[in-house]
């Protein structure tokens, strides 16, 4: 049985304390409208921070950059997002978004930038994947496939189903771009706009006790449960805020400590390091 702890606090200013067995951050939706299609200054700031609470990885949930039809406009946005994150010596695994598939060619300059895990379905190859790491099991969700926005598809499905059906793991993290249950400007333009893939996706998570899905899209912060499963929307990475803050529109990033017994200690700050949300999953 979970027990939730929920505490916020606006203005704290402090490097969370590490009670975990390992540590990872989020961070989303680092692009913007400028040359290279990337908001360098909030990210490096974001990054920095990232930094000094010496996380094991980062997970990065979509919309690096915003992307071009252009083959080489295009690869050459994502090397120097890699290249700039690659300066802070964390190790990183990404998933994408929609911004980063503009074109056919999208998902194999994806690819050929980026080494990710090749254990994903056929057709997905790094671009859905999963691997352990410690007492859990993490999973990238692609739900940006060309041509074919916002879904998850049957193929997906399956693939996932039988990845966690097999997962020897106490914790289970899912990622993707798109929430499932969008709270601001993409309700209807997330994994909502196919409800009944969405509905089945979000089942795979309650029965095999994913203990959160985190996403971005949104650029804001935000954190809700359905049906007993939390999702975490990261998407201040430095794309436009698109709420106010009181409704979670400041730039963020997420700290995730996870325990050997499963406790998991999720902290949200913003581009200034102050304490914005914490809270605990526990079971």
């Amino acid at each position: 049985m979970r027990k939730t702890i929920i505490i916020t606090a606006i203005f704290f200013l402090l490097a969370s304390p590490c009670f975990a067995d390992f540590r990872f951050a989020i961070m989303g939706d680092t692009r913007d409208y400028s040359g290279d299609g990337i908001n360098v200054k909030t990210m490096k700031a974001i990054l920095e921070k990232i930094k000094s609470e010496e996380v094991d990885f980062i997970v990065v949930t979509g919309d690096m950059i915003t992307g071009s039809a252009k083959s080489s406009i295009h690869g050459n946005r994502l090397k120097k997002w890699k290249g700039i994150i690659e300066r802070y010596g964390i190790p990183f695994y990404i998933g994408v978004g929609n911004h980063e598939i503009e074109s056919e060619m999208s998902e194999n300059i994806v690819r050929s930038v980026f080494e990710m895990p090749e254990n994903g379905p056929s057709g997905f190859k790094e671009l859905i994947y999963s691997f352990d790491y410690k007492n859990a099991h993490f999973v990238m969700l692609d739900t940006e496939a060309f041509n074919n926005f916002h879904a998850i598809g049957e193929a997906q499905l399956k693939w996932l189903k039988e990845d966690v059906e097999k997962n020897q793991k106490k914790t289970i993290f899912i990622f993707g771009h798109d929430p499932a249950y969008p709270v601001y400007n993409h309700i209807g333009s997330s994994l909502d706009k196919y409800a009944v893939e969405r509905d089945k996706l979000w089942g795979i998570f309650k029965k095999y006790k994913v203990s959160a899905y985190i996403c971005g899209h949104e650029h804001l912060y935000n954190m809700s449960i359905h049906d007993g499963v939390y999702q975490i929307i990261s998407g201040g990475g430095g794309a436009h805020i698109s709420a106010p803050e009181e409704k979670g529109g400041f730039y963020n990033f997420i700290v995730i400590d996870v325990k050997d017994n499963g406790a998991i200690g999720i902290t949200v700050k913003d581009i200034n390091g102050f304490v914005k949300d914490t809270f605990s999953i526990e079971y």
